[in-house]
């Protein structure tokens, strides 16, 4: 069996069939439309493929509306920040002469890789028309398809295996991430603080081995778009530690209360919105309200449970104050 997915695809098998390349000259392609169900925005609207916001199968806003790109003005660059992994990278400044040149350096370097990625996914539209029905696929196959014409097929896979060996890196660091949380900081820290070296080994490779197990099932029913996940998972780290982290550097008010309370609060805001989505539209997707990403709701929601266990909770102790912000203000108000 095989299977077409783009009008190109079809394009190319069928030449391939008048050229004689296909065995079966009995074969012929077409593409059968069983039903039509109009989009959700953008249908019988004249103009709707050259004008903000694009048609929209699904959502009633359009494709990329206005609230959904001050959404992710705001979503890619304190989301980043709010990684766990990023805030490692941030404590580790010697001073902050050197964050700000590694902001600058940072910012050049990213414009000219993403400014990049601009031009050649541009062309890749226009090269490979009827990819936008499997985006996930545009890379891969827009690299076997330049070097193929190229001459050079083998360089597809140079090409194709250095992002799979960026997500190979990031998988296996999360896998580590997750296992120390478990063993190190509550196993150990909480549960048994004199625990062998040999337990704290047998627990490491078994969360390890769990959490993998996990992510595997997870796949077998993977979402529509990659990018879905990606979101999904940067929004959420985000959203439990943006706040809190914000709030312990530059506030003399926080407590150790009112963090967990900011984690909490952003956690259970993009778990709700998330789950309310899924119900909503059956699918792996996040309820936008009022347009917005729910990124934006669950720093709201963060931020704002933060704030009334500050207000209702005990005052910070003093001598952490002092240590931290050489102030005593913040205890005693």
């Amino acid at each position: 069996v095989l299977i077409i997915k783009t009008p190109h695809e079809v394009k190319e098998l069928n030449a391939k069939r008048e050229s004689g390349e296909i065995a079966d000259p009995g074969l012929t392609v077409s593409v059968h439309r069983d039903s039509y169900e109009p989009y959700a925005f953008g249908h019988s609207r004249i103009g709707t493929y050259v004008s903000n916001p694009g048609p929209d199968s699904t959502n009633e806003l359009g494709f990329l509306a206005v609230g959904t790109a001050i959404s992710f003005f705001i979503f890619w660059p304190f989301a980043a920040t709010g990684q766990p992994s990023n805030m490692v990278r941030l404590l580790s400044f010697k001073d902050t002469r050197t964050l700000r040149y590694s902001i600058v350096t940072v910012a050049i370097y990213y414009s000219i890789i993403y400014f990049s990625l601009i031009i050649i996914f541009c062309c890749a539209r226009v090269l490979m028309p009827g990819m936008e029905i499997a985006p996930d696929q545009t890379m891969p196959a827009f690299a076997a398809h330049l070097t193929r014409d190229a001459g050079v097929p083998w360089l597809a896979g140079l090409l194709v295996a250095a992002p799979f060996a960026a997500v190979m890196s990031s998988v296996d660091s999360f896998l580590l991430v997750v296992s120390s949380a478990v063993v190190r900081d509550i196993y150990q820290q909480h549960v048994d603080r004199q625990a062998p070296e040999k337990m704290i080994k047998i627990l490491s490779y078994s969360v390890t081995v769990i959490v993998g197990v996990l992510a595997v099932l997870c796949v077998l029913n993977p979402p529509q778009y990659l990018q879905d996940l990606i979101v999904f998972a940067t929004g959420g780290l985000a959203a439990c530690f943006l706040i809190p982290m914000l709030l312990s550097l530059y506030w003399p008010r926080m407590t150790a209360n009112a963090t967990i309370a900011a984690m909490l609060g952003g956690t259970g805001m993009h778990m709700g919105l998330t789950c309310w989505g899924y119900l909503a539209n059956n699918e792996f997707r996040a309820y936008s309200f009022l347009g917005l990403n729910p990124f934006i709701w669950d720093l709201v929601g963060s931020l704002a449970l933060a704030l009334v266990v500050i207000a209702l909770g005990p005052k910070p102790n003093r001598d952490l104050v002092i240590k931290f912000f050489h102030d005593t203000s913040a205890s005693r108000n």
